[in-house]
């Protein structure tokens, strides 16, 4: 087990964990009041993982790429998400996530494919029955939280609700810098499409897009 890694070190946080459910958060959010117990209410619904918004306000866009370079924005929901970037927690068909839980007008309620990774609490028993993190995720680990999310669908249902939100506050400190290191965001991202998604011509785009 690689130590240092963020894959390794959440598997080693929800082995460790004492109790039921286990959230994982990054260290630029803010949880607003009220936030945790939103998420212990979600549960009691029978689901096995739980999500909410992720609201990156203006002040704070410009930090990830995706939405400082607009015309990259616009392409990337156009033609990778078919129009539906505004709902929160999807995969389209070439594997590209959806964007909706970053925006400050977020209102879905409801099934999910995955758990936004700055954002997800999942039930212990059946994220450790399913693995759990997958260390083949290397360095900063990008799509281990994703990887993990899929594969607890075969137990049960994701959810994502209003009273499970919080705000990001993307930041370039920290483990940012590991970020500009391209080779194990690359890697990390293959291994996620090989293992989740279909080949076909617009994963081979979305491959081209990420590059």
């Amino acid at each position: 087990t690689r130590k240092g890694d963020l894959s390794a070190l959440r598997q080693e946080g929800l082995s460790s964990a004492g109790g039921s459910i286990v959230s994982f958060i990054d260290d630029d959010v803010y949880c607003p009041p009220g936030w945790t117990q939103g998420v212990y209410q979600s549960f009691r619904q029978g689901v096995v993982g739980v999500s909410g918004p992720t609201t990156i306000t203006e002040e704070f866009r410009s930090n990830r790429d995706l939405f400082k370079f607009k015309w990259a924005k616009r392409l990337y929901d156009l033609w990778f998400l078919g129009g539906k970037a505004s709902v929160p927690g999807q995969l389209s068909e070439c594997g590209a996530p959806t964007t909706g839980s970053n925006d400050d007008q977020c209102t879905y309620e409801g099934e999910v494919h995955y758990l936004e990774a700055c954002n997800m609490s999942v039930w212990k028993e059946a994220a450790l029955d399913v693995g759990g993190f997958d260390n083949h995720y290397y360095s900063t680990s990008e799509w281990c939280e994703v990887d993990l999310a899929l594969k607890l669908k075969s137990r049960g249902r994701l959810n994502f609700h209003g009273r499970c939100g919080l705000y990001h506050r993307p930041s370039k400190a920290g483990v940012y810098r590991h970020r500009l290191s391209t080779k194990h965001r690359w890697d990390n991202f293959r291994f996620f499409q090989d293992r989740w998604v279909r080949r076909s011509f617009k994963r081979l785009t979305y491959w081209i897009f990420i590059w």
